[in-house]
C-alpha cells in the first residue's frame, strides 16, 4: 500500500515532531510520502486557490485514489475512515488556508464542521490514518 499526502505549506518544528511520530507508527503498515506545495503569494483569493490546485494536481501519483479534505466533504467516524485504507494507492490532499478549487476533486472527506489550523490538521490526518490501521489490525490503540 502507498499513502500520499499532498499539502500546501510546511510544518513548524513542534508540529513536525508530532507528524513524524505518527508517520513512524504508520510505516509499520504502509509507506507515507509527503509532498509539500509552496503557498501562493497571490492577493486574489480565487487566483491563489486555482494556482495551488493546479500545482497539487501535477503532484498526484498516477492511478491514485484522491481524497480532498474539505469542510464540504462526507463526515464519517474512525471506523468508516479505516475502510479507505483498503486501496493500494491513496492520496490525501490538504489545501491552503483559503482552500482549493473543489471542482477538481470528486471525493471529499470532512473531519468536522469546525475549522482547524492547517498544521494541526496535518497531524490530525496522520493520527486518523494510524487509528485506521489500528482498527484494521485489532491494535488496542483505537479504544
Amino acid at each position: 500500500m502507498k499513502l500520499n499526502i499532498i499539502a500546501v505549506g510546511s510544518l513548524s518544528k513542534d508540529y513536525k515532531n508530532l507528524y513524524d511520530n505518527y508517520v513512524k507508527k504508520i510505516n509499520f503498515f504502509s509507506q507515507v510520502l509527503l509532498t509539500e506545495i509552496k503557498e501562493s503569494n497571490d492577493e486574489n483569493i480565487e487566483t491563489k486557490k486555482l494556482k495551488e490546485t493546479k500545482l497539487i494536481l501535477k503532484k498526484i501519483p498516477k492511478n491514485s485514489k484522491v481524497y480532498y479534505l474539505s469542510l464540504h466533504g462526507k463526515k464519517m467516524d474512525s471506523l468508516d475512515f479505516s475502510n479507505f485504507l483498503n486501496e493500494d494507492n491513496i492520496t490525501f490532499v490538504i489545501g491552503g488556508s483559503n482552500g482549493l478549487d473543489e471542482t477538481y476533486f470528486n471525493n471529499k472527506i470532512s473531519f468536522s464542521d469546525m475549522t482547524f489550523p492547517h498544521q494541526l490538521f496535518r497531524v490530525m490526518l496522520v493520527e486518523q490514518i494510524y487509528r485506521g490501521f489500528s482498527i484494521k489490525n485489532n491494535i488496542k490503540y483505537h479504544k
